[in-house]
């Protein structure tokens, strides 16, 4: 490690717009750094960065949805497999046939992973490290608002950190035992700290997961108008002529930072992502997974209506178009300009044009259903199948298309049903297992009443990552989830090929 770097706070001039103005939180969203931690204004200023850094190319803007980790997932069509595909001159080829150290593009990708979520990481460190200093009265909302940046910032840095794990180190499944990636607590930070083992990074995850839960539950709770905000309704909408009202009296002051909470680690995002967390970790963990994948599913925005947070309801995204079932999203980062973008990976002329592998085994077999709303995410052109969910619509609900047009999934309702359905089949209830992949199919328009004919752990893997390539293509998820269970993304792939090679420099900065 380069004992040399130091974190540096990135000043956050980039100014989003659109459906972004809650990031706006100063009328330029720039101040002097000394002067950064004086005020709430200015850790609101540095959390909204952090997640324009999750949004960034770099990281979950790109590489870590739709593009390497995905070439990873063998999510798209390589060259030699169909007409559209990934040249094999281009770096995303490498990542899909697990050549990481195959050429300087490949190695810088890999390189920019690591090193912006790091500096990410820093800023969350940043923000944790200084922000008890301050009391709730310095905050226009109390201790809660304090508490509820903290508790983002400890999420921020438990989910950039758990999927450092899951890129660069062995599933814990596999029962690994060397040293992969350090978990960076302190700011600033000068290198040179021991890795630690899959176990031990687990472990500090978990802690800063449970810290960040009780601190973000506990703002999104305060009242019913606090509940309110992670309605479907609020969830992802900014322009609010009065401030929301719960029917005890209570109100969310309309300023910038405190809507959008779906485009933060709200109460539930925090909370499906310690169930994603413990069913990754496996063994007896899949009870705390399911434990707080049941949480999210039961969580009542209007308890006094017995009304979900997120009904899972169907979504035809034939006629809004709703390439992304934002309905059913829990939590997404916000790229502006992600369908411009993303222009040239929807060109047939591109050294990358992203079409989706597997489409007969995964779309006409594998209990495929012809009414699956899925399928209209999917452009058929003569037989090359290229994905909707980041190409501007022509046609459809304006307001719909606007307020999907910069979505970067993160984690959906769906997963909250597959994690259920992998606690099920951990004990050995293939009936209930059934019934939660049957729930999420359901979800899409398939037909309810089809037997999935799962009677054992192998019958379970392959209907479940049927649906995983189904639900979650150009969103990041796909390689994950072979990883956790060992299973081939190809016939001939070594399964070492799932561990990504530490960047040769290991520079955090």
């Amino acid at each position: 490690m380069n004992k040399k770097i130091l974190f540096i706070l990135v000043m956050w001039g980039m100014l989003f717009s659109s459906c972004t103005d809650w990031l706006d939180v100063t009328p330029e969203n720039s101040i002097e750094e000394a002067d950064l931690f004086k005020e709430a204004t200015g850790f609101q200023n540095a959390l909204n960065g952090v997640y324009e850094q999750m949004a960034s190319t770099k990281l979950y803007g790109k590489e870590l949805s739709f593009g390497m980790l995905d070439a990873m997932g063998r999510v798209w069509c390589l060259q030699g497999e169909n007409f559209y595909n990934i040249k094999n001159y281009h770096y995303y080829y490498q990542a899909g046939t697990f050549a990481y150290d195959a050429n300087d593009d490949i190695k810088e990708a890999i390189d920019g992973v690591w090193s912006t979520a790091y500096t990410a990481i820093a800023n969350c460190n940043n923000i944790i490290s200084n922000i008890d200093k301050l009391t709730g009265e310095d905050f226009r909302t109390g201790e809660p608002e304090r508490l509820m940046i903290k508790g983002e910032a400890l999420a921020a840095r438990a989910w950039l950190h758990f999927d450092l794990l899951r890129m660069f180190a062995p599933a814990p499944s596999s029962n690994p035992s060397g040293l992969y990636i350090p978990y960076v607590k302190e700011f600033p930070y000068y290198g040179g700290q021991t890795p630690l083992t899959v176990e031990e990074t687990m472990e500090a995850i978990e802690v800063d997961l449970k810290a960040a839960q009780e601190m973000i539950m506990a703002y999104d709770t305060l009242d019913l108008a606090h509940r309110a905000m992670l309605s479907g309704y609020n969830r992802f909408k900014g322009d609010f002529s009065t401030a929301v009202s719960g029917n005890d009296g209570s109100t969310v002051e309309m300023l910038p930072f405190y809507y959008y909470r779906g485009y933060r680690i709200n109460a539930l995002a925090v909370t499906g992502l310690m169930a994603r967390f413990y069913s990754y970790w496996g063994g007896d963990k899949h009870s705390l997974a399911a434990a707080n994948a049941q949480k999210v599913v039961d969580f009542l925005v209007y308890p006094e209506e017995k009304r979900p947070a997120l009904e899972y309801v169907s979504i035809d995204a034939r006629w809004n178009p709703d390439f992304k079932f934002s309905e059913d999203l829990i939590f997404c980062l916000s790229y502006p300009t992600l369908m411009t973008d993303y222009t040239e990976f929807a060109t047939s002329s591109s050294n990358a044009c992203l079409t989706i592998s597997k489409y007969d085994e995964i779309w006409n077999d594998d209990f495929a259903d012809a009414g699956d709303y899925r399928l209209v995410m999917i452009y058929d052109d003569q037989g090359d199948y290229m994905p909707l969910k980041n190409v501007p619509s022509k046609t459809g609900d304006a307001e719909v298309l606007a307020k999907i047009e910069d979505m970067v999934p993160m984690i959906r309702m769906s997963e909250m049903h597959f994690v259920l359905a992998e606690y099920y089949a951990s004990i050995g209830q293939w009936a209930k297992a059934a019934e939660f992949i049957t729930k999420v199919r359901v979800g899409r328009n398939c037909d309810g009443s089809v037997d999935l004919g799962i009677t054992d752990m192998e019958t379970f893997k392959a209907r479940l990552l049927g649906e995983v390539r189904r639900e979650f293509f150009a969103e990041g998820q796909t390689f994950f989830y072979y990883k956790k269970y060992g299973e081939k993304l190809i016939k001939d792939m070594n399964l070492d090929s799932f561990v990504v090679p530490t960047p040769d420099s290991e520079n955090i900065h």
